[in-house]
């Protein structure tokens, strides 16, 4: 569905951006690099959308595969096609589990977290952060909760804050590894 149509015929718009291979999720519009999407749309391009015209964005697992320059303006892009009180919720990996582990090598449950097994290079304690950082090249930015929450706020997300997990939004698989995050376009 183009977005000018998508717009005349929806008066709420929710919008999850790399949402994988998924079409009309549940009330959402799912945009990503695969055809099986509502939207075909690289994330490195400028968003499809007007200004102020999306309600909500949602976004698990996406954010980590973006170098920092890249993250910040796909954010400020974000933020640019949300209405005025529009939501952005997401969902990242946290690097401070990993972290962690590195340091608490001897009780950390490797087998727990590293589950991805093309990431996996070896036992060593510094594949651990290995693991993580990269993702087999997929990864290009770490988050804590801590640098999560500024990123949202150096683009000019308000009220920005940690949030729970949500199973009406949130993968139940993920949730381990997860940090959730709200802001809201001022």
């Amino acid at each position: 569905m183009a977005v000018t149509r998508m717009l005349r015929v929806h008066s709420e718009i929710k919008l999850e951006i790399g949402a994988g291979p998924v079409k009309g999720k549940n009330g959402w519009v799912t945009l990503d690099l695969s055809d099986q999407s509502d939207l075909f749309w690289d994330l490195k391009e400028t968003l499809p959308f007007p200004d102020n015209c999306v309600d909500m964005i949602y976004s698990s697992h996406v954010l980590e595969h973006f170098r920092y320059s890249e993250l910040i303006r796909l954010l400020q892009d974000c933020r640019r096609i949300l209405k005025p009180g529009g939501l952005f919720s997401v969902c990242v990996p946290d690097a401070s589990i990993y972290i962690h582990g590195y340091l608490n090598y001897e009780t950390f449950e490797r087998w727990q977290y590293l589950t991805y097994r093309p990431a996996v290079i070896s036992d060593a304690r510094m594949d651990i952060l290995n693991y993580i950082a990269y993702m087999d090249g997929h990864h290009r930015y770490m988050f804590d909760k801590e640098n999560l929450t500024r990123v949202l706020s150096h683009v000019g997300f308000t009220s920005v804050k940690l949030r729970d997990f949500d199973p009406a939004l949130d993968l139940k698989e993920r949730k381990y590894e997860s940090i959730y995050a709200l802001g809201f376009k001022p």
